[in-house]
C-alpha cells in the first residue's frame, strides 16, 4: 500500500512539477500579487509613509533632497516616479519645506490630507511600484535557482516567498524594508559569483550590486564588514600557501575596489536629488540632525566638505548614514511581552522571528538543521572542521546566504533599536533558499528509501499546505500577522506592538466596522499611524473661494461620528472608543511617567472588536 501511495499519487504530482514549473511559477506570483493588491487597497498610509511619500514626490520634481535624509532614495525614486503624472499639490510655501530641518512629516501630512489631494490615489500610485519590484525580484529569484539548484529548489523557493506574510506585507508600502531584501540578496549572489569566477564583468557586477543595495536602505553597509569575513574565509580554505596568498589578492583586492566603485556609484546618483538643494539648507540640516555632542567631528566634515558643490552628494549620503546610526544608539519605546522600556530587548528578535514566521517553515528548517548535524555527527571530532571546510569549498553560496542571514540577525539582537520584524526582514530570502536545499535533498534521500519515502511524502504533503494557508488566512491583515503559536495576530497584543503589529494600517478599515454598526453613533478614535482620521470621518471645509483649507483646520468634524482622543485626556466617559494597539501598549511608560492612569481601565478590559488585529473597539457601557 505504501509502494501504491508513493508511486500512484507523489511521482505524478512530482513529474507535473517537472512538466509545469513555469506555470506553477507564474500562479504563485500572480498569487502573490493579488494578495499583496487586496491588501493594499484597504491599508491607510502607516507611519513611515507620511515622510517617504512626500519625499519620493519632492526627489525627482524638485531634485532637493531635504526631506527623510535618513533612507537612500532608491525606492522612493521609484514609489515618486507615478506621482509625477498625476496634478498633485505640493505644500512648498509651508514653513515646514522652507524653514523646519527636515520637516518631513509635517509637509507628508499636508501633502497627503491638507491640500485637496486624493490621498488613497497617492498612496496607491506609490505603493505600486513596491509591488511591483516584489514581483520582479520573484521572477529573478526564481531564474537564479533554477540554473543553479534545479526546478525542485527553484520553486520551493519561490513558493516560500511568494506566501510569506512577511514579505506579502511589506511587498506594498512606500518603506525600504523590502528594498533591503532584494538588493542584499543580489549583493550576495555577486560577490559569491565573483568568488567563483573573478572576471572584470563580475566585479562590475558586485561593484553596481553593492551601489544598489546602499541605495536601498543604509544597513547595507553591514555588506561590507560580512563580505570582508567571508572573503577571508574563502581564502583560508586553499590548503597551499601560493594559492592563498593569489586567492587574497584576488578576493580582498577585488572586494575593495568594487566596494570603492559602488560608492561612486551612490555618489552620481545624489548628484541629481541635490543639485537643486540650496547649501544654506542643507549644512541646516547637516547641524540640525546630528545633535549628539559625539557627532561634532562629522559635523564639521560634513559642513565643509558641503562647501565644495561636487562634495555636496557625497555629504547627503554620509549624512544619512551618519543618522542612522545615531537612531540606532538612540533606542526607541519598546513593548515586549507586557513590559514597555527604552532599552532594547536581547530576547525581541528571537521571539518575534519565533512568532511572525510560519511554524511548517520553522519545522523545515529545523529538520535541515538536525538532518545537517546529523551527517557531522557520523564524523570523529577531529574530522569536524575539516568537514564543514570541505562543504563550505562545495556549497559557497551556501553557506555565503545562510551565514548572512545569522550575521545580519546577530547584529540586529545587539543593536539598539527593537521596532518590528522589517528590521530582519532581510534575512527571510538567504533563508528560503538554504531551507529549500536543504528539504529538496531530504527528500531525494527519504525517496530512495523504502521505508521513509511515504512518511517523508505524507509530512510535505501537510507542511506545504500549512504553510501557504496559514498565509491565505492572515489576509488581509499581513502586518499583524503571527502564527498559531500566539493564537494569530489576535493574540499579538500579548507580545508585542508597533510596526509588527501596528502600523497604522487599518483606519479604513475601522471606518468600515462603525459604518457596518449604526449602534455607533459616536466614538472617540486615538489612532496612531500615518492617517489623519479626519480625512476619511469629516467634511472637508473651503475658503469664500472655494478652495480646500490647507491645513489641519480645514475639516469640519460637527456632525461626524468620530472624535479625536488621547489618554492625556484623562478617563474617557462616553460610551464607545478606539485605540490603537501600539498607544495603548505605549501608555503604560507615558501614563507612568506622568504619574496618570492613562488606558489602564481599557487594558484591564476585553475589546469588543480588534480591527484588523490593530484597533481595539471598547464599549464602556
Amino acid at each position: 500500500m505504501s509502494e501504491s501511495f508513493y508511486y500512484r499519487i507523489i511521482t505524478p504530482a512530482r513529474d507535473f512539477a517537472k512538466e509545469w514549473h513555469l506555470i506553477i511559477a507564474g500562479a504563485l506570483l500572480a498569487a502573490m500579487f493579488g494578495l499583496s493588491l487586496g491588501a493594499m487597497a484597504g491599508d491607510s498610509a502607516i507611519v513611515d509613509e507620511v515622510a517617504h511619500v512626500p519625499s519620493a514626490y519632492s526627489y525627482l520634481h524638485y531634485g532637493d533632497y531635504r526631506l527623510n535624509p535618513e533612507h537612500p532614495p532608491l525606492i522612493k525614486d521609484m514609489a515618486g516616479l507615478p506621482l509625477q503624472f498625476m496634478n498633485l499639490k505640493f505644500p512648498d510655501e509651508n514653513a515646514a519645506w522652507t524653514t523646519d530641518v527636515n520637516g518631513q512629516w509635517e509637509t507628508g501630512w499636508t501633502f497627503l490630507y491638507h491640500m485637496g489631494n486624493d490621498a488613497d490615489a497617492i498612496l496607491f500610485w506609490a505603493r505600486l511600484p513596491i509591488l511591483l519590484l516584489a514581483i520582479a525580484f520573484g521572477i529573478i529569484l526564481y531564474r537564479f535557482c533554477y540554473r543553479r539548484w534545479g526546478k525542485a529548489v527553484a520553486l520551493l523557493t519561490l513558493f516560500f516567498y511568494t506566501f510569506s506574510p512577511n514579505l506579502i506585507a511589506h511587498s506594498h508600502y512606500v518603506t525600504t524594508d523590502l528594498g533591503a531584501s532584494v538588493f542584499m540578496l543580489l549583493a550576495l549572489v555577486a560577490f559569491v559569483r565573483y568568488a567563483e569566477r573573478s572576471t572584470r564583468v563580475n566585479l562590475f557586477l558586485l561593484a553596481l550590486a553593492l551601489a544598489f543595495a546602499q541605495l536601498a536602505k543604509f544597513s547595507a553597509v553591514l555588506l561590507f564588514p560580512f563580505l570582508g569575513i567571508v572573503s577571508l574565509v574563502m581564502v583560508g580554505l586553499h590548503i597551499q600557501k601560493s594559492e592563498r596568498t593569489a586567492r587574497l589578492k584576488t578576493l580582498t583586492g577585488g572586494l575593495m575596489l568594487a566596494s570603492l566603485i559602488s560608492v561612486i556609484i551612490v555618489w552620481v546618483a545624489y548628484i541629481p536629488h541635490t543639485v537643486n538643494m540650496p547649501q544654506d539648507v542643507q549644512d541646516r540640516l547637516i547641524r540640525g540632525t546630528l545633535y549628539d555632542p559625539a557627532a561634532k567631528p562629522i559635523i564639521n566634515v560634513l559642513t565643509t566638505i558641503n562647501d565644495v558643490p561636487i562634495f555636496k552628494p557625497l555629504a547627503q549620503y554620509v549624512l544619512g548614514i551618519s543618522m542612522v546610526f545615531s537612531r540606532v544608539a538612540g533606542g526607541n519605546i519598546t513593548y515586549f511581552n507586557g513590559q514597555i522600556s527604552n532599552n532594547s530587548y536581547r530576547l525581541y528578535f528571537p521571539e518575534l522571528f519565533l512568532f511572525k514566521t510560519q511554524i511548517a517553515f520553522l519545522i523545515l528548517g529545523l529538520a535541515c538543521l538536525a538532518s545537517g548535524i546529523v551527517a557531522l555527527g557520523r564524523r570523529r571530532a577531529h574530522q569536524y572542521l575539516a568537514a564543514l571546510l570541505a562543504s563550505w569549498r562545495r556549497h559557497q553560496m551556501e553557506w555565503t546566504l545562510g551565514a548572512f542571514a545569522g550575521f545580519y540577525f546577530a547584529v540586529s539582537v545587539l543593536g539598539n533599536l527593537n521596532l518590528g520584524i522589517r528590521h530582519i526582514l532581510p534575512i527571510y530570502v538567504p533563508l528560503f533558499v538554504v531551507v529549500a536545499i536543504g528539504t529538496v535533498g531530504i527528500a531525494r534521500r527519504l525517496a530512495g528509501t523504502q521505508r521513509w519515502q511515504v512518511p517523508a511524502a505524507v509530512a510535505l504533503a501537510i507542511l506545504l499546505p500549512w504553510y501557504a494557508l496559514s498565509t491565505i488566512l492572515a489576509y488581509p491583515s499581513f502586518t499583524s500577522y503571527f502564527n498559531e503559536f500566539t493564537g494569530g495576530g489576535a493574540g499579538a497584543g500579548r507580545y508585542f506592538s508597533d510596526s509588527s503589529v501596528d502600523w497604522g494600517q487599518d483606519l479604513l478599515r475601522l471606518k468600515t466596522y462603525v459604518a457596518s454598526h449604526p449602534e455607533i453613533n459616536h466614538i472617540a478614535v486615538d489612532y496612531f499611524g500615518g492617517a489623519i482620521p479626519q480625512y476619511y470621518f469629516c467634511d472637508r471645509t473651503y475658503d469664500s473661494n472655494g478652495n480646500v483649507i490647507p491645513n489641519g483646520s480645514g475639516y469640519d468634524c460637527t456632525g461626524s461620528v468620530y472624535e479625536e482622543w488621547h489618554s492625556t485626556y484623562g478617563t474617557y466617559t462616553g460610551q464607545y472608543i478606539a485605540v490603537s494597539e501600539t498607544y495603548l501598549q505605549n501608555d503604560r511608560y507615558y501614563s507612568a511617567l506622568a504619574g496618570t492612569p492613562g488606558y489602564a481601565n481599557l487594558r484591564a478590559m476585553t475589546p469588543i472588536a480588534k480591527v484588523g488585529n490593530s484597533i481595539y473597539v471598547y464599549k464602556l457601557y
